[in-house]
């Protein structure tokens, strides 16, 4: 009986081991758009607008998909990422109905494929020494032959392709596209150096902004806005002219959406600042919109910046000691937790970096509301912005450092009803005279409805924060992002201004992890350094203050200073605290290798022997048990 259960049990395993075979055949062949996806954020799947955004393109669009595939073959990590990306095109083929179509080429050398990537300006990767190269790149074509090209489909931006490849899309085929009013008083746009007499580049999160909408230019010093504004667009104002000041206010109170860019420390426009305490040299500027807020009921932090212990990022500091890696709380990352992922803006998006934001509110009984975007940890402070001064001491920010134990909001919608900036009203209180005129013409809205977007950081949208280009000697690659930032923006603007599907298909979820429980090992040990340091260098000051009045004691005498018994005694003690600080500071770091080294030996034991054991044991179990019921 056991003989013949054993030969049944056999018997079945290896039917059902070829029935899975056959199955996977059968999918692969007849079904091959057919796929479970048990991913935790769905990563290998169509976002949700993905269908109905494609669908309502307004003219086809041809995807020309360029793979090296002959030089991938011995490259695991480039042939398996260039057949993910095929499959992922051929998915949107498919939900497109009839709007997208794919051509895969292979630009093989001296073929008409690869005369046609060389024209579209494609990046070629040299992968050996014998001159062979490799391409991997998209050129979305419409029926006019408008082309939106993606030099390089790097695999390590995996969870940007679908936003990288959406964006392409819709640049070409979506005629109609909403027009944006930008007022700043920085250089964003391409300009010339007039000291070298080379081009400047401009901001890339403006060369995105302009695939999809388009940008009007607006100065400061301009008297008016444009009609047809469909969003307005506000970065860094520091000397809005009175005239455009008045019709700025009009077009908020009509209840226009207003995406707002602040910051009260902008080192983006440091070279126009003025010296501060008594310091020479370009400093930071903060923006001037106190006004309009002030009237508006909004209140923000200019002249203090947030500051975050827990989401602090990581930066290279010069220390009397040398060069140190410590955390600078100035400038931090804010992660999923601080988005607010009920929101469009935000959904999906996992990091931003930020730096010396500033943070909004408003008074408990304010008619208006508040909604957060973008919150800082409890573990805050707002603090001045005078601590930063001329030369930034991240060690002496975190000494400083006093949590809030409260989340600081640096972007929220700002909405409901606002009283006018400029109301129209005569008052016995002094005008303007540069207004004077304009407030008696001006139309007769002292209320209105905000729908207003704002962020107390505009640093956040320069290049360094977020985005940087790739390239192999003289080739460009194209750019590679590293934080959500610029589809933060796009973001806020498709949602406020374009059409809300797309700002939901920007931000994927990550395709890697922190380690918490490490960075919280790394704080606290960096925490007691820091504290150990300080005790050692009051140590120091401590002694050099001592020895100087011992040398005063001797000022009288030429002779080389001689120490009685009992100083030299004193001296000597002081030098061993020093030593014994330091060996204490050394034990700091000491300690924090080991419990990160035995946190990871944990987690390898439980991965590679106790997870297993687990599994067999249940095994083992279930076999036994059902050997039984046989």
């Amino acid at each position: 009986m056991n003989n013949k259960s054993a030969q049944t049990a056999i018997f079945g395993s290896t039917l059902l081991l070829v029935a899975v075979f056959a199955l996977n055949i059968l999918i692969s062949t007849g079904l091959p758009g057919l796929r479970l996806d048990l991913t935790q954020d769905k990563l290998y799947s169509l976002s949700d607008g993905v269908s109905p955004l494609l669908r309502a393109l307004d003219e086809p669009v041809r995807l020309d998909f360029y793979y090296s595939k002959k030089s991938a073959e011995n490259l695991p990590n480039f042939r398996t990422y260039g057949q993910r990306v095929q499959e992922f095109l051929e998915e949107m083929v498919q939900a497109s109905n009839g709007k997208l179509s794919l051509r895969v080429l292979d630009p093989e050398p001296f073929s008409e494929a690869e005369d046609l990537a060389r024209a579209a300006q494609l990046s070629r990767i040299q992968i050996d020494g014998a001159g062979r190269e490799l391409t991997l790149g998209l050129v979305a074509v419409n029926s006019v032959d408008e082309q939106s090209v993606i030099p390089y489909l790097d695999p390590t931006q995996e969870r940007f392709l679908e936003y990288e490849v959406m964006r392409s899309v819709i640049s070409i085929g979506r005629l109609g596209r909403p027009t944006v009013g930008l007022v700043t008083s920085l250089e964003m746009a391409p300009s010339l150096d007039q000291q070298t007499m080379q081009m400047k580049p401009g901001w890339q999160i403006l060369s995105q902004v302009e695939q999809l909408f388009d940008v009007v230019p607006i100065a400061e010093s301009d008297t008016a806005l444009p009609d047809g504004l469909d969003l307005l667009w506000i970065v860094h104002p520091r000397s809005i002219s009175a005239e455009l000041a008045v019709a700025i206010d009009a077009y908020v109170l009509q209840e226009k959406p207003l995406l707002l860019c602040l910051d009260p420390w902008c080192e983006a426009d440091a070279q126009a600042a003025e010296p501060a305490f008594g310091m020479q040299g370009p400093q930071p500027t903060s923006s001037q919109f106190d006004t309009f807020l002030g009237a508006w009921g909004l209140n923000w932090t200019r002249g203090y910046f947030v500051a975050d212990r827990d989401l602090a990022l990581r930066v290279q500091a010069t220390t009397s000691r040398g060069v140190e890696v410590m955390d600078f709380i100035a400038w931090w990352n804010a992660q999923s937790e601080n988005l607010n992922g009920d929101d469009p803006i935000t959904k999906g998006l996992t990091t931003l970096n930020l730096a010396t934001t500033g943070a909004f509110s408003i008074e408990e009984d304010a008619p208006t509301r508040l909604i957060p975007v973008v919150r800082s940890s409890e573990n805050s402070q707002r603090m001045l912005t005078a601590q930063l001064g001329f030369q930034i001491d991240p060690g002496t920010l975190i000494q400083n450092f006093e949590s809030s134990g409260e989340y600081q909001t640096v972007a929220a919608r700002f909405t409901g009803p606002i009283k006018s900036a400029y109301p129209p009203v005569k008052t016995e209180a002094a005008v303007d005279p540069a207004l004077e005129e304009l407030l008696d013409s001006a139309p007769e809205v002292p209320t209105g409805v905000a729908n207003i977007l704002v962020l107390g950081d505009v640093d956040f949208l320069s290049d360094n924060n977020w985005i940087r280009e790739e390239r192999l000697g003289s080739i460009s690659l194209g750019y590679r992002t590293f934080a959500d930032n610029g589809s933060f923006m796009l973001n806020a603007m498709e949602t406020m201004a374009g059409d809300p599907v797309l700002a939901g298909l920007r931000g994927r979820g990550e395709y890697t992890r922190p380690f918490d429980r490490v960075e919280a090992l790394r704080q606290a040990a960096e925490s007691e350094y820091l504290a150990e340091q300080e005790r050692l260098e009051t140590e120091i000051q401590e002694t050099e203050r001592r020895l100087g009045q011992l040398q005063q004691a001797q000022a009288g005498s030429q002779a080389t200073l001689l120490l009685s018994p009992e100083q030299e005694a004193e001296v000597d003690q002081l030098q061993d605290k020093i030593i014994a600080a330091r060996k204490q500071l050394r034990l700091v770091q000491l300690n924090l290798r080991r419990n990160i080294e035995q946190l990871g030996t944990n987690l390898m034991l439980f991965n590679t022997i106790v997870w297993p054991l687990v599994v067999a044991s249940v095994s083992g179990l279930i076999f036994l048990m059902r050997r039984k019921v046989l």
